[in-house]
């Protein structure tokens, strides 16, 4: 610190300040006394003595020194270098918020459970950043808000700086409105293309690699920007009700049965589904609409045994019928009294050589027509049986379900053996085809023997 003193001004101070220049004079003084003028130093302490016409001549020296240590804003120079290296930080900032909400927002929960199953690096942030995701995404956008004011302020003045010099020639008028459209055109580019656009693409085509990248960082600007994010939350919820909307932000986060048909049919056409998978998951799908009339045997097609029929009889219709479970009626069809399995009637049969129907009965399971498809699932792990007979609220029968008619609305037609017989001509043809045995009744099999070719006349 320096000081210049003159017995004129009664010792007034004219200068005083802390410099990197005033380092130099640090301690010193400059007084006056009468017709001498001594400079005071800590350095010299007794001091140097001046006649009135050298300090004349000094002190226009010692002012300019003392303006030029005043504090000074710092040079254009150094402006335009702090904000060209501050333009691709900021704009870098911006990108990996912009891709940090893109990749929040689009990836999928079941995926990042999966990943936290398996033990993936970064997976546990990622799901606790998706738990709040309302604050996830909050901190992304007013890190986007932040980084975008930041960008303009700092990069129009340093690019302004950088491209005024190019209109010099012109008017002042043309050269501010041409270095403004410049600066703007340039900021905006930089802007769009690598802090919005690049990102965005990123964050779309990869969300789970750039979802594990990003969620710490994001987690953790969001804890400290907390008391502003949860005031700009409230503050959206509350100018939001006040419009009339009731709802809490989480409705987007459940698929409609009519978007999952979609997102299976974009998953096939991607080649990521086998058709017959795709057109399973869709007929589950349908399935919820279909109603029990829907799948069931009609009345007029069932086999059904009378609990009265002669023991000849009910084998005989087990052996022809083909079906393993039969229902039973008394006296009418409409009078359902149990359902027999034709296995237990051939067992009976082969123990014991006779057959009461009364022995193998099963208590019959009831379905209304109108009732939903899935009420027949239910129904069968229930009573554990695969058939219920179907009947109005008169009573009256029908027809059936069994557990084969709701999965053919899934899988398509089942078809056995029984369903689709080969005829006997095309068997024989196979069997001459391939050198297969013939069966014959006794058991035995012997070779098919060739025809023989008619010989020529």
């Amino acid at each position: 610190m320096f000081r210049i003193r003159h017995p004129a001004t009664g010792g007034q101070r004219y200068r005083e300040g802390t410099g990197v220049r005033r380092r130099i004079l640090t301690g010193s003084s400059i007084e006056c006394s009468g017709a001498d003028t001594v400079i005071r130093s800590r350095f010299d302490s007794p001091g140097v003595s001046l006649s009135p016409c050298m300090f004349a001549a000094l002190v226009p020296g010692l002012m300019l020194l003392a303006a030029a240590d005043a504090p000074t804003p710092p040079p254009e120079g150094m402006l335009l270098l702090v904000g060209i290296i501050a333009i691709p930080i900021l704009i870098a900032i911006n990108g990996f918020f912009v891709a940090a909400e893109f990749a929040l927002v689009s990836i999928r929960r079941t995926r990042v459970e999966e990943l936290v199953n398996q033990n993936r690096p970064g997976a546990a942030s990622l799901m606790a950043a998706l738990t709040d995701l309302n604050r996830s995404v909050a901190a992304c956008q007013l890190g986007i808000t932040v980084a975008s004011l930041a960008l303009g302020f700092v990069s129009e003045p340093a690019i302004h700086r950088l491209i005024h010099p190019l209109f010099e020639g012109l008017s002042d008028d043309w050269t501010r409105v041409l270095s403004v459209f410049l600066t703007l055109s340039l900021i905006t580019y930089m802007h769009v293309v690598f802090g919005e656009q690049m990102p965005k693409l990123a964050a779309l085509q990869e969300p789970e690699l750039i979802g594990i990248w990003v969620a710490r960082p994001v987690t953790l600007f969001g804890r400290l920007t907390g008391p502003l994010i949860k005031l700009m939350n409230g503050s959206s919820s509350w100018f939001l009700r006040r419009l009339g909307y009731k709802g809490n932000g989480d409705e987007g986060e459940v698929h409609t049965v009519d978007e999952l048909r979609l997102l299976v049919e974009d998953t096939e056409e991607a080649g990521l589904l086998d058709s017959d998978a795709a057109d399973m998951v869709l007929n589950v799908f349908a399935l919820t609409d279909k109603r029990v009339r829907d799948c069931m045997v009609a009345r007029e097609k069932m086999a059904t045994l009378d609990v009265n029929s002669p023991p000849d009889k009910v084998m005989e219709v087990a052996r022809l019928g083909a079906h393993t479970r039969l229902p039973v009626f008394d006296t009418t069809p409409d009078k359902i009294v149990g359902i027999v399995n034709t296995k237990d009637l051939f067992f009976l049969f082969s123990t014991s050589g006779a057959v009461m129907l009364e022995d193998a009965l099963y208590p019959a399971t009831f379905l209304d027509p109108d009732e939903p498809v899935a009420n027949a699932f239910r129904l069968f792990r229930k009573s554990h049986r695969p058939m219920a007979v179907v009947r109005d609220p008169q009573g009256k029968v029908l027809g059936l379900i069994t557990l084969e008619d709701v999965l053919e609305e899934i899988v398509g037609d089942i078809e056995d053996e029984h369903d689709v017989p080969v005829p006997k001509l095309k068997l024989a043809r196979r069997r001459a085809v391939l050198g297969t045995p013939k069966p014959h009744a006794s058991g035995l099999t012997r070779p098919v023997e060739p025809r023989e070719k008619p010989k020529p006349p």
